[in-house]
């Protein structure tokens, strides 16, 4: 284990203290199952496996089918499955009793099937469940039996309520936390490094997934933060695209979105370049558009500063660009009212980032998400706060299923310049990110270490190629 992973049990504990005093819970039981793992049917081995965000906050453990519970008489306890004679043989041993002790502080360890018997004496308590829900729906996972001959009524008001609470109180990261998020943007910074470097005609998307993940993993990841993201030409426009066998050819510009985990702690960053030594043409047009949208966006962030007021002006800043460039008409303000933007930059700013990637943000309790075209997909609606890490990661793309949608092209017909936006279908996407970390006075680039100015990305691609 690295010093970035090493737990701190007082401050796990200190966790554990807040959040019980905030939840305020005088009767009733508290259930925080980690999940569990899915097997894959005909193999022995099972998907991969990621704890659930509340129980690795709470417990300090990523320990697979385990339940943390909070009693407000007796407090904490964590039920932890031993390895059977069969797992110690196929797979790695559970830890121990006394090692979870040391790794999370909680005093009270007892195995998963103590789990019933404890449950048993608190028959026709309201139970709250934080977590994973499949502990309900499938306690076999957990090596349970049938919990409905336990009676158990699980307050969704109460869950929710605690939820809310919880999520709260993780926003913020505390200094172990963000050491884990500054080792994890180092490995992500290696690793796109060395891709921008190798990236050549020829290359298949695939085989750059596997040399930039090999560098996170170099670097010192744990694993990586989610399904890498890489995108040749008119493959970049698709949000979420996973890497196959198309090889990148000359005149393509390659999305790519990877990043390392670290600690349980996640990364998240993107990087856009050319497969030649510049971009060409309205290539560069549109990445100086979406890095000054970015950089503005970053430069505007900090303390008190609402999160969606981000979104909209990196919005009309895109908007406005676009209009300039001939491929939206009309003024940046009207075009954003009318969602027209989101043709071309249908996401949010980006997202709060942490134990998940998109982690515990959503909306400022009383708020609610909007279903706006431009809006739906803004996945943090609240006021920036010190210790906040929020990822700004404005994009244009050119995405056939939108642009070929006859209600939107109906919709914006005179908004957008048709016959020219059907000639740049293939162009493919641009996005660029960086973690940002909200400090007391401003905003810290934790993967800042990676250029993102177009000089710098194109200085780094000609010396790739000049070297062969």
């Amino acid at each position: 284990m690295s010093p970035a992973e090493a737990p701190d049990t007082s401050l796990l504990r200190a966790r554990r203290d807040r959040a019980s005093r905030s939840w305020d819970v005088r009767a009733g039981t508290v259930l925080i199952p980690s999940g569990a793992p899915l097997p894959i049917d005909g193999t022995d081995q099972v998907h991969d496996y990621h704890a659930h965000p509340e129980h690795a906050y709470l417990s300090g453990s990523r320990e697979p089918s385990s339940v943390l519970a909070f009693d407000p008489v007796e407090g904490w306890v964590l039920f932890a499955p031993a390895s059977t004679l069969e797992e110690r043989v196929w797979t790695n041993a559970a830890p121990s009793r006394e090692r979870l002790q040391v790794e999370t502080g909680v005093e009270d360890i007892r195995t998963i099937e103590a789990l019933v018997p404890w449950l048993e004496l608190r028959r026709g308590n309201a139970v709250a469940v934080l977590g994973n829900a499949d502990f309900i729906d499938h306690p076999e996972r957990y090596r349970l039996p049938d919990l409905r001959a336990l009676e158990l009524s699980v307050d969704e008001g109460e869950t929710e309520r605690l939820r809310q609470l919880v999520s709260e109180q993780r926003r913020a990261k505390d200094p172990p936390e963000l050491a884990r998020m500054r080792a994890a943007a180092s490995a992500s910074v290696a690793g796109h490094l060395s891709g921008i470097g190798l990236a050549r005609a020829g290359m298949s998307e695939r085989q750059y997934q596997i040399e930039i993940e090999s560098e996170f993993f170099r670097n010192g990841g744990s694993r990586t933060a989610y399904g890498s993201i890489v995108g040749g030409g008119p493959n970049g426009a698709v949000l979420h695209f996973s890497p196959t066998s198309r090889q990148f050819r000359d005149g393509d510009i390659v999305l790519v979105d990877a990043a390392a985990e670290v600690g349980g702690y996640a990364s998240d960053v993107t990087r856009t370049f050319p497969i030649g030594p510049r971009f060409e043409g309205l290539q560069a047009d549109l990445y100086d558009l979406v890095l000054a949208t970015q950089q503005r966006a970053i430069e505007a962030a900090g303390p008190g500063v609402e999160y969606k007021d981000l979104h909209m002006a990196a919005a009309e800043q895109i908007a406005g660009g676009l209009a300039d460039l001939g491929i939206l008409r009309g003024t940046p303000s009207d075009l954003v009212d009318a969602d027209a933007h989101a043709l071309f930059f249908p996401h949010g700013l980006g997202h709060m980032i942490g134990l998940s990637t998109h982690d515990a943000g959503g909306c400022l309790a009383g708020r609610q998400p909007s279903d706006r075209f431009g809006l739906k997909y803004l996945r943090a609606d609240l006021p920036l706060a010190p210790g906040y890490v929020v990822t700004i990661e404005p994009g244009i793309y050119f995405i056939d299923a939108l642009l070929t949608d006859s209600e939107r092209r109906d919709r914006y017909r005179d908004m957008v310049d048709w016959d020219r936006v059907d000639k740049l279908r293939g162009f493919g996407g641009i996005r660029i990110e960086d973690d940002i970390l909200i400090t007391e006075t401003g905003t810290e680039n934790l993967s800042g270490d990676l250029p993102s100015e177009r000089s710098a990305i194109e200085s780094l691609r000609a010396q790739a190629l000049a070297n062969g």
